[in-house]
């Protein structure tokens, strides 16, 4: 044991004490966050560009100003009551919002109705101007910058020019800019609803019955047959939700640690292999004990991992909880909490535990067979898109856990510590855990005992790629015989 101690203590104070590794440590969360946040960010530095309309009278341009306002009145609603916006069930001010909007009131003087003027939204992508002329040969300088408009904001550029015709005539979409299809969707958009606008009134039907109808809409209650005892009634609730999206966490959050560390046994292995630091620690240390060493080192940069974002993240969440809103704030605590319950929280950390060594262990085999990365790299293609499958199968839960394809699945011994925390919340059947997670143990025990003996070839013997191949071909009925003939 105390070989495997020594062993484990060098490599992982050999990861632990790089600056590479706190660098990454730091970054990471970062970079997700950046991730997350850059469509937000991309969509709120979108620049100004004006368009306008030339049409007879301003039905058309009346009905794309409302349907360019639908992504502010998006975001506005979004920001009044985030939680209650996503789950179907806004507050009160999210209602007085809507209400203002339908009487044809600005954004702005909606959110000042709803008792939050102090919101402040990103200013529109596109804004309307008079049209500097009237066809398309006069209008032609301003689309191709050779002559600017006169705005609020100084000179710009025309970026669109639309024509709508008096008779049943196309629409005539003109703009340099080829790339960039927003204001073309919204264009489309506003002539179906104008469209729809005009065949109602021709029925004799009033448009207003739309929304007449959405009004008097009833609301859906989502309920569980709960015994009529229980605290939190039959309604469902974000607690009710949480162990989903706590397991879809846990489960990235798996799958993004075994991608992560894998990679330092892969690479330490390399190292040692081409620098013959195998021949030194071979003669003080039994090759089983330098085997378990190695991955109990990389466990526990793992967990150092986990520690620190756990730590930093709660923090965080302590920091911010006072100025979240109180829906926001129940449900991550909710979510927290689902986290730390037995029933989900055991079932991850073996998976996690036996995930890793599965996976360690095999890079660790790779690692002893190659002398450089290019060589490694060969063979870490099909391990990369083995490891990408429980990706898409965590998309694949997010539109319908109790899929049929998770539950196959689930059942493929290296997809099994990813797709089994997917399944807890659905609660399976009591065997079917059992065997997933026996099945697991098997696998692990059965790839651990696989990677020794490559591990031992590689390491001891010198045995590259090629000699492995042969190795297992051994292995199979009728090879052998008929290599040696």
């Amino acid at each position: 044991m105390r070989s495997i101690y020594l062993v484990a203590r060098r490599d992982y104070l050999g990861y632990v004490q790089a600056w590479g590794f706190w660098l990454g440590l730091l970054l990471t969360p970062i970079l997700m966050g950046v991730g997350m946040m850059a469509p937000t960010w991309a969509a709120n530095s979108q620049p100004t560009r004006y368009y306008t309309v030339i049409e007879q009278g301003t039905d058309f341009a009346d009905a794309l100003r409302a349907e360019l306002q639908e992504d502010r009145i998006s975001m506005a609603r979004m920001t009044l009551d985030p939680v209650g916006v996503m789950n179907g069930e806004p507050n009160d001010k999210v209602q007085t919002f809507d209400a203002a909007i339908e009487a044809g009131k600005t954004v702005e003087a909606a959110l000042a109705e709803a008792g939050d003027a102090q919101i402040t939204l990103p200013q529109a992508d596109f804004i309307r101007v008079d049209p500097p002329a009237m066809d398309e040969d006069s209008i032609r300088p301003y689309l191709m910058g050779e002559r600017l408009i006169q705005t609020n904001d100084g000179e710009q550029p025309l970026f669109a020019a639309i024509f709508v015709p008096d008779n049943d005539g196309e629409i005539e979409y003109w703009s340099e800019n080829v790339t960039s299809r927003a204001l073309l969707n919204q264009v489309r958009a506003a002539e179906r609803k104008l469209t729809e606008r005009k065949v109602f009134e021709a029925a004799g039907v009033s448009p207003r019955i739309l929304n007449e109808a959405e009004n008097q809409r009833r609301e859906i209650t989502e309920r569980r047959a709960r015994p009529a005892s229980s605290d939190t009634g039959s309604a469902v609730t974000m607690a009710d939700r949480a162990p989903f999206i706590a397991s879809v966490f846990m489960a990235f959050l798996l799958w993004f640690l075994i991608f992560s560390v894998v990679n330092y046994l892969l690479m330490g292995t390399i190292e040692e292999r081409s620098n013959k630091i195998f021949d030194s620690l071979l003669t003080s240390v039994k090759l089983p004990h330098m085997l378990a060493g190695k991955l109990l080192a990389v466990l526990a940069v793992a967990l150092t991992l986990m520690m620190v974002w756990a730590i930093g993240g709660t923090v965080m969440g302590t920091v911010l909880s006072g100025s979240m809103p109180a829906d926001m704030r129940e449900s991550m605590f909710s979510v927290a909490g689902a986290v730390l319950k037995p029933g989900l929280l055991l079932p991850a950390i073996l998976s996690f535990v036996l995930g890793y060594l599965m996976y360690g262990a095999v890079f660790l085999a790779l690692g002893s067979l190659c002398d450089t990365i290019q060589e490694a790299q060969t063979l870490m293609t099909p391990l990369i898109v083995m490891l990408m499958v429980p990706m898409f199968m965590i998309i694949v839960a997010l539109s319908d856990p109790e899929s049929p394809i998770l539950s196959v699945m689930s059942w493929v011994p290296v997809f099994t510590p990813f797709l089994l925390i997917l399944r807890i919340p659905t609660s399976p059947p009591m065997w079917e855990v059992a065997g997933l997670l026996l099945l697991m143990v098997v696998a692990s025990f059965t790839v651990l005992w696989l990677a020794s003996r490559v591990y031992r070839a590689g390491a001891v013997h010198g045995a590259g790629v090629g000699d492995v191949g042969k190795w297992f071909a051994k292995m199979i009925p009728g090879k052998k015989a008929k290599s040696e003939s």
